[in-house]
């Protein structure tokens, strides 16, 4: 049975948590260390792709619907306001990529450098 969106996103946090925790209680070779990076990009990934998703599921609601059925206020500005915080997510987790793609091949360069001295 497929499961709702949200309850992914939960299950998704809670592994989240959970290699975060192990992570803290193993101690990493630095034949890790390129693996991780790789894993983050990933991880960094599918939250981008997300919240670019989120945005255009409300960038396609439809305003004047939503203004009708205002009970107060403005609803139709406070779903821009939203989409726009959306946007600066996707923006923020775009550059969170680079980092971790930076930090891949950084980590790949150690791992490759340590395995060229060992063969030595």
């Amino acid at each position: 049975m497929a499961q709702h969106p949200l309850e992914e996103m939960y299950a998704a946090r809670d592994a989240l948590d959970r290699a975060a925790r192990k992570c803290a209680r193993t101690d990493l070779a630095q034949l890790d260390w390129p693996p991780f990076g790789a894993a983050l990009l990933g991880v960094l990934g599918s939250l981008h792709h997300l919240a670019d998703e989120l945005t255009n599921k409300l960038d396609q609601v439809d305003r004047n619907s939503l203004y009708k059925e205002a009970l107060r206020d403005h609803p139709q500005e406070a779903l821009d306001r939203a989409i726009g915080d959306l946007e600066g997510m996707t923006a923020v987790l775009a550059s969170a990529m680079r980092h971790a793609g930076e930090y891949w091949e950084e980590a790949q360069h150690i791992h490759e450098d340590t395995v060229s001295r060992e063969r030595e």
